[in-house]
Protein backbone atom coordinates (compact mmCIF):
# COMPACT_ATOMS: atom_id res chain seq x y z
CA UNK A 1 0.00 0.00 0.00
CA UNK A 2 0.96 3.20 -0.36
CA UNK A 3 2.23 5.70 2.46
CA UNK A 4 3.98 9.17 2.44
CA UNK A 5 6.88 9.78 4.87
CA UNK A 6 8.89 12.58 5.77
CA UNK A 7 12.41 10.59 6.77
CA UNK A 8 14.62 14.39 7.13
CA UNK A 9 13.03 17.91 6.86
CA UNK A 10 12.33 18.67 3.42
CA UNK A 11 12.16 15.15 1.98
CA UNK A 12 8.88 14.27 1.51
CA UNK A 13 8.09 10.53 -0.84
CA UNK A 14 5.49 8.30 -1.22
CA UNK A 15 6.42 4.60 -0.51
CA UNK A 16 5.69 1.25 -0.45
CA UNK A 17 4.85 -0.30 3.03
CA UNK A 18 3.33 -3.49 4.40
CA UNK A 19 -0.79 -3.43 5.03
CA UNK A 20 -1.43 -2.67 8.45
CA UNK A 21 -1.95 -5.10 11.09
CA UNK A 22 -4.97 -6.90 11.89
CA UNK A 23 -6.87 -4.42 14.37
CA UNK A 24 -7.46 -5.54 18.08
CA UNK A 25 -10.82 -5.74 19.60
CA UNK A 26 -11.13 -1.69 21.05
CA UNK A 27 -9.37 -0.97 17.54
CA UNK A 28 -10.78 -0.12 13.94
CA UNK A 29 -9.76 -1.07 10.42
CA UNK A 30 -9.48 2.17 8.39
CA UNK A 31 -9.12 3.40 4.76
CA UNK A 32 -8.20 6.59 4.10
CA UNK A 33 -11.03 9.42 2.70
CA UNK A 34 -8.83 12.81 2.88
CA UNK A 35 -6.32 14.55 4.96
CA UNK A 36 -5.17 18.17 5.01
CA UNK A 37 -2.06 19.49 5.30
CA UNK A 38 -1.93 22.49 8.10
CA UNK A 39 0.66 24.74 9.22
CA UNK A 40 2.26 21.78 11.75
CA UNK A 41 2.58 19.74 8.87
CA UNK A 42 4.44 22.84 6.96
CA UNK A 43 7.07 23.04 10.22
CA UNK A 44 7.56 19.15 10.13
CA UNK A 45 8.59 19.31 6.71
CA UNK A 46 10.93 22.65 7.06
CA UNK A 47 12.32 21.27 10.07
CA UNK A 48 11.10 23.63 12.49
CA UNK A 49 8.32 21.18 14.78
CA UNK A 50 9.73 20.67 17.72
CA UNK A 51 7.00 18.05 18.60
CA UNK A 52 8.43 15.75 15.55
CA UNK A 53 11.21 13.28 15.34
CA UNK A 54 11.61 11.61 11.70
CA UNK A 55 11.09 9.74 10.17
CA UNK A 56 7.36 10.47 10.58
CA UNK A 57 3.82 10.07 8.30
CA UNK A 58 2.03 13.01 8.55
CA UNK A 59 -1.64 13.50 8.74
CA UNK A 60 -3.64 14.68 11.60
CA UNK A 61 -6.34 16.04 9.69
CA UNK A 62 -8.08 13.67 8.13
CA UNK A 63 -11.54 11.35 7.37
CA UNK A 64 -11.54 7.57 7.20
CA UNK A 65 -13.83 4.80 6.18
CA UNK A 66 -14.37 1.77 8.74
CA UNK A 67 -12.79 -1.61 6.84
CA UNK A 68 -13.68 -3.41 9.53
CA UNK A 69 -14.76 -2.87 13.28
CA UNK A 70 -13.56 -6.66 15.59
CA UNK A 71 -16.32 -5.35 17.97
CA UNK A 72 -19.31 -4.54 15.73
CA UNK A 73 -20.72 -1.22 16.49
CA UNK A 74 -19.29 0.46 13.23
CA UNK A 75 -20.82 -0.38 9.64
CA UNK A 76 -18.32 -1.14 7.06
CA UNK A 77 -17.98 1.45 4.57
CA UNK A 78 -19.20 4.29 7.20
CA UNK A 79 -17.34 7.23 7.17
CA UNK A 80 -15.30 8.71 10.43
CA UNK A 81 -13.24 11.70 11.58
CA UNK A 82 -10.51 11.33 13.25
CA UNK A 83 -9.68 12.46 16.50
CA UNK A 84 -5.78 12.94 16.27
CA UNK A 85 -4.91 13.17 20.01
CA UNK A 86 -4.36 10.47 22.82
CA UNK A 87 -4.29 11.35 26.36
CA UNK A 88 -3.39 10.14 29.51
CA UNK A 89 -7.14 9.55 30.65
CA UNK A 90 -5.87 9.65 34.31
CA UNK A 91 -4.29 12.94 34.99
CA UNK A 92 -6.88 15.45 36.46
CA UNK A 93 -7.55 17.26 33.26
CA UNK A 94 -8.25 13.94 31.33
CA UNK A 95 -10.94 13.20 34.62
CA UNK A 96 -12.17 16.88 34.04
CA UNK A 97 -12.85 15.63 30.12
CA UNK A 98 -10.29 18.57 29.09
CA UNK A 99 -7.65 16.06 27.33
CA UNK A 100 -6.31 18.60 24.89
CA UNK A 101 -4.91 20.22 28.20
CA UNK A 102 -3.00 16.69 28.95
CA UNK A 103 0.71 16.89 29.71
CA UNK A 104 1.18 13.77 28.01
CA UNK A 105 -1.07 14.91 24.83
CA UNK A 106 0.20 13.20 21.47
CA UNK A 107 -0.82 14.19 18.31
CA UNK A 108 -1.04 11.87 15.23
CA UNK A 109 1.70 12.72 12.46
CA UNK A 110 3.56 14.87 14.94
CA UNK A 111 4.25 13.93 18.30
CA UNK A 112 3.26 10.70 17.22
CA UNK A 113 4.82 9.66 14.48
CA UNK A 114 2.24 7.15 13.00
CA UNK A 115 -0.14 9.52 11.07
CA UNK A 116 -2.80 9.02 8.40
CA UNK A 117 -1.39 9.76 5.65
CA UNK A 118 -1.23 6.12 4.08
CA UNK A 119 -4.04 4.22 2.33
CA UNK A 120 -4.71 1.94 5.32
CA UNK A 121 -4.17 2.05 8.94
CA UNK A 122 -5.00 0.72 12.20
CA UNK A 123 -6.63 3.37 15.42
CA UNK A 124 -8.20 2.75 18.39
CA UNK A 125 -11.89 3.18 18.68
CA UNK A 126 -11.36 6.25 21.15
CA UNK A 127 -10.08 8.16 18.30
CA UNK A 128 -12.48 8.29 15.80
CA UNK A 129 -15.92 9.84 15.38
CA UNK A 130 -19.02 8.60 13.53
CA UNK A 131 -20.13 11.09 10.83
CA UNK A 132 -23.73 11.02 9.46
CA UNK A 133 -24.03 9.33 6.34
CA UNK A 134 -22.95 11.34 3.26
CA UNK A 135 -20.89 14.07 5.75
CA UNK A 136 -17.62 12.46 4.78
CA UNK A 137 -17.69 12.76 1.89
CA UNK A 138 -19.03 16.27 1.53
CA UNK A 139 -16.93 17.66 4.16
CA UNK A 140 -13.70 15.45 4.32
CA UNK A 141 -10.51 16.48 6.07
CA UNK A 142 -12.42 19.82 6.30
CA UNK A 143 -14.34 18.99 9.17
CA UNK A 144 -10.69 19.00 11.59
CA UNK A 145 -10.23 22.95 11.15
CA UNK A 146 -14.14 23.47 12.13
CA UNK A 147 -13.38 21.30 15.38
CA UNK A 148 -10.82 23.76 16.02
CA UNK A 149 -12.64 26.55 15.20
CA UNK A 150 -15.59 25.37 17.68
CA UNK A 151 -13.47 25.22 20.61
CA UNK A 152 -11.77 28.81 19.17
CA UNK A 153 -15.52 29.85 19.99
CA UNK A 154 -16.53 28.68 23.13
CA UNK A 155 -13.52 29.32 24.76
CA UNK A 156 -14.14 33.07 23.54
CA UNK A 157 -18.10 33.68 24.96
CA UNK A 158 -19.01 34.86 22.37
CA UNK A 159 -22.50 36.33 22.07
CA UNK A 160 -25.33 36.55 19.69
CA UNK A 161 -24.74 40.17 17.92
CA UNK A 162 -21.33 40.46 19.12
CA UNK A 163 -19.00 42.00 16.34
CA UNK A 164 -14.92 39.69 16.24
CA UNK A 165 -11.74 40.62 14.65
CA UNK A 166 -9.51 37.87 12.73
CA UNK A 167 -5.93 38.54 12.71
CA UNK A 168 -4.90 35.93 10.21
CA UNK A 169 -7.44 34.74 7.13
CA UNK A 170 -5.87 31.20 7.15
CA UNK A 171 -7.64 27.89 7.55
CA UNK A 172 -8.24 28.05 11.25
CA UNK A 173 -9.21 31.69 10.89
CA UNK A 174 -11.30 31.19 8.06
CA UNK A 175 -12.93 28.13 10.19
CA UNK A 176 -13.35 30.76 13.23
CA UNK A 177 -14.73 33.05 11.29
CA UNK A 178 -17.33 31.16 9.70
CA UNK A 179 -18.19 29.44 13.45
CA UNK A 180 -18.59 32.76 15.19
CA UNK A 181 -20.95 33.79 12.25
CA UNK A 182 -23.30 30.35 12.98
CA UNK A 183 -22.82 30.86 16.58
CA UNK A 184 -24.51 34.73 15.91
CA UNK A 185 -21.83 37.26 15.93
CA UNK A 186 -22.71 40.25 13.89
CA UNK A 187 -19.72 40.87 11.70
CA UNK A 188 -16.21 39.33 11.22
CA UNK A 189 -13.47 41.56 10.13
CA UNK A 190 -10.61 39.79 8.99
CA UNK A 191 -6.83 40.63 8.45
CA UNK A 192 -4.29 38.88 6.66
CA UNK A 193 -0.83 40.36 5.04
CA UNK A 194 -2.18 38.34 1.39
CA UNK A 195 -3.97 40.45 -0.75
CA UNK A 196 -5.26 37.26 -2.14
CA UNK A 197 -7.26 36.35 0.97
CA UNK A 198 -9.71 38.35 -0.57
CA UNK A 199 -11.19 35.93 -3.42
CA UNK A 200 -11.89 33.41 -0.79
CA UNK A 201 -13.26 35.73 1.98
CA UNK A 202 -15.72 36.82 -0.99
CA UNK A 203 -16.56 33.08 -1.67
CA UNK A 204 -17.53 32.82 1.86
CA UNK A 205 -19.48 35.66 1.83
CA UNK A 206 -17.41 38.08 4.13
CA UNK A 207 -16.98 41.82 2.95
CA UNK A 208 -14.64 43.41 5.53
CA UNK A 209 -11.16 42.23 4.70
CA UNK A 210 -7.73 44.74 5.27
CA UNK A 211 -4.03 43.94 4.71
CA UNK A 212 -3.26 46.68 6.88
CA UNK A 213 -1.16 45.68 10.03
CA UNK A 214 -0.07 47.39 13.90
CA UNK A 215 -1.09 51.33 13.66
CA UNK A 216 -2.93 51.02 10.27
CA UNK A 217 -4.98 48.13 11.03
CA UNK A 218 -6.00 49.65 14.32
CA UNK A 219 -7.35 52.33 12.58
CA UNK A 220 -9.19 50.74 9.72
CA UNK A 221 -11.27 48.83 12.82
CA UNK A 222 -12.03 52.00 14.21
CA UNK A 223 -13.18 53.22 11.28
CA UNK A 224 -15.39 49.78 10.61
CA UNK A 225 -17.39 49.40 13.39
CA UNK A 226 -15.28 51.39 16.49
CA UNK A 227 -14.39 48.24 18.75
CA UNK A 228 -14.87 44.97 18.32
CA UNK A 229 -15.81 42.69 21.25
CA UNK A 230 -13.33 39.25 20.20
CA UNK A 231 -10.17 39.12 18.33
CA UNK A 232 -9.33 35.95 17.44
CA UNK A 233 -5.10 36.14 16.49
CA UNK A 234 -3.89 33.33 14.38
CA UNK A 235 -0.23 34.76 14.70
CA UNK A 236 0.53 35.37 18.01
CA UNK A 237 2.88 38.50 18.20
CA UNK A 238 3.21 41.44 20.21
CA UNK A 239 2.33 43.61 17.58
CA UNK A 240 -1.07 41.53 17.24
CA UNK A 241 -1.78 42.04 20.49
CA UNK A 242 -1.38 45.44 20.34
CA UNK A 243 -3.87 45.73 18.01
CA UNK A 244 -5.84 43.63 20.44
CA UNK A 245 -5.86 45.86 23.73
CA UNK A 246 -6.39 49.02 20.84
CA UNK A 247 -9.80 47.55 19.68
CA UNK A 248 -11.34 45.69 22.13
CA UNK A 249 -14.26 47.21 23.64
CA UNK A 250 -14.62 47.15 27.37
CA UNK A 251 -15.24 43.45 29.04
CA UNK A 252 -13.87 42.50 25.25
CA UNK A 253 -11.84 38.95 24.71
CA UNK A 254 -8.53 38.20 23.13
CA UNK A 255 -8.71 34.66 22.24
CA UNK A 256 -5.28 33.60 21.18
CA UNK A 257 -4.85 30.32 18.86
CA UNK A 258 -1.53 30.21 17.05
CA UNK A 259 0.60 27.21 18.69
CA UNK A 260 3.10 28.61 20.79
CA UNK A 261 6.97 27.57 20.15
CA UNK A 262 9.25 27.13 22.26
CA UNK A 263 10.22 30.16 24.39
CA UNK A 264 7.03 32.01 22.67
CA UNK A 265 6.41 35.24 24.66
CA UNK A 266 3.78 38.31 23.90
CA UNK A 267 3.86 41.54 25.65
CA UNK A 268 0.94 42.88 26.82
CA UNK A 269 -0.71 46.44 27.31
CA UNK A 270 -1.34 45.64 31.12
CA UNK A 271 -3.05 49.57 31.23
CA UNK A 272 -5.41 48.85 28.70
CA UNK A 273 -6.51 45.11 29.80
CA UNK A 274 -6.93 46.57 33.50
CA UNK A 275 -8.94 49.78 32.68
CA UNK A 276 -11.18 47.87 29.78
CA UNK A 277 -11.44 44.53 32.09
CA UNK A 278 -10.08 42.89 28.89
CA UNK A 279 -9.81 38.79 29.05
CA UNK A 280 -7.02 37.22 27.53
CA UNK A 281 -8.03 33.55 26.38
CA UNK A 282 -5.92 31.03 24.96
CA UNK A 283 -7.38 27.66 22.65
CA UNK A 284 -5.38 24.39 22.38
CA UNK A 285 -6.66 21.78 20.03
CA UNK A 286 -9.56 20.43 20.94
CA UNK A 287 -12.06 17.68 22.70
CA UNK A 288 -13.99 15.22 20.99
CA UNK A 289 -17.28 17.42 22.16
CA UNK A 290 -16.33 20.12 19.92
CA UNK A 291 -15.63 17.89 16.72
CA UNK A 292 -19.59 16.92 17.66
CA UNK A 293 -20.25 20.46 17.64
CA UNK A 294 -18.76 21.31 13.92
CA UNK A 295 -20.63 18.12 13.14
CA UNK A 296 -23.70 19.56 14.06
CA UNK A 297 -23.04 22.39 12.36
CA UNK A 298 -22.04 21.01 9.18
CA UNK A 299 -25.25 18.36 9.19
CA UNK A 300 -27.96 21.81 10.22
CA UNK A 301 -25.99 23.36 6.87
CA UNK A 302 -24.95 26.22 8.59
CA UNK A 303 -21.15 26.45 7.31
CA UNK A 304 -20.28 25.54 4.35
CA UNK A 305 -16.43 24.94 4.46
CA UNK A 306 -16.30 23.44 0.59
CA UNK A 307 -14.39 27.26 -0.18
CA UNK A 308 -11.79 26.46 2.20
CA UNK A 309 -10.05 23.52 -0.26
CA UNK A 310 -8.13 25.30 -2.79
CA UNK A 311 -5.93 22.29 -4.46
CA UNK A 312 -6.56 18.15 -4.31
CA UNK A 313 -3.62 15.82 -4.47
CA UNK A 314 -3.71 12.12 -4.77
CA UNK A 315 -1.02 9.74 -2.34
CA UNK A 316 0.95 9.43 -5.19
CA UNK A 317 1.72 13.44 -5.80
CA UNK A 318 2.01 13.90 -1.61
CA UNK A 319 5.26 15.46 -2.80
CA UNK A 320 4.02 17.68 -5.28
CA UNK A 321 1.08 19.04 -2.66
CA UNK A 322 3.37 19.98 0.26
CA UNK A 323 5.65 22.24 -2.37
CA UNK A 324 2.44 23.80 -4.00
CA UNK A 325 1.68 24.90 -0.41
CA UNK A 326 4.88 25.50 0.72
CA UNK A 327 5.83 27.77 -2.10
CA UNK A 328 2.43 29.19 -2.76
CA UNK A 329 0.56 30.18 0.03
CA UNK A 330 -1.22 32.93 -1.66
CA UNK A 331 -3.21 30.87 -3.72
CA UNK A 332 -4.14 28.05 -1.22
CA UNK A 333 -5.96 27.12 2.05
CA UNK A 334 -6.19 23.95 3.00
CA UNK A 335 -4.75 21.14 0.30
CA UNK A 336 -6.38 17.77 0.65
CA UNK A 337 -4.30 14.45 -0.44
CA UNK A 338 -6.51 11.48 -0.79
CA UNK A 339 -5.92 7.68 -2.64
CA UNK A 340 -5.50 8.31 -6.12
CA UNK A 341 -8.51 5.99 -7.02
CA UNK A 342 -11.13 8.83 -5.06
CA UNK A 343 -9.53 11.86 -7.01
CA UNK A 344 -12.58 13.41 -9.24
CA UNK A 345 -15.20 10.96 -7.82
CA UNK A 346 -16.86 13.84 -5.11
CA UNK A 347 -16.41 17.47 -5.51
CA UNK A 348 -14.53 17.96 -2.72
CA UNK A 349 -12.00 15.66 -4.09
CA UNK A 350 -12.14 17.31 -7.42
CA UNK A 351 -9.76 20.57 -7.29
CA UNK A 352 -6.98 21.93 -8.61
CA UNK A 353 -3.50 19.81 -9.38
CA UNK A 354 -1.00 23.00 -9.65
Amino acid sequence: MKTVVVREPGRVATEDAAPPREPEPHELALRLHSVGICGGDLALVRGRNPLVSYPVVPGHECVAIVEHDPGGRLATGSSVAIYPTASCGDCRACRAGRFNNCAGMQVLGLSDPRGCLAERFVLPRSQVIPLPAGLGERAGALIEPLAVASHVCDRSALGHGDTALVVGAGAIGLATGLTARANGTERVLFADTLPERVEVLARLGFADFTVCREDDLIAWVKERTGTVDVVFDTVGLTSTAAVASAVLAGGGRYVTIAAAKPGHRIELDYQAFYERELTLVSSRNYTPADFRSAIGRLERGEVDPLPLRTAVYGLSGAAAAFHELLEHPERNVKVLITPDDLLGTTPLLTGVQR
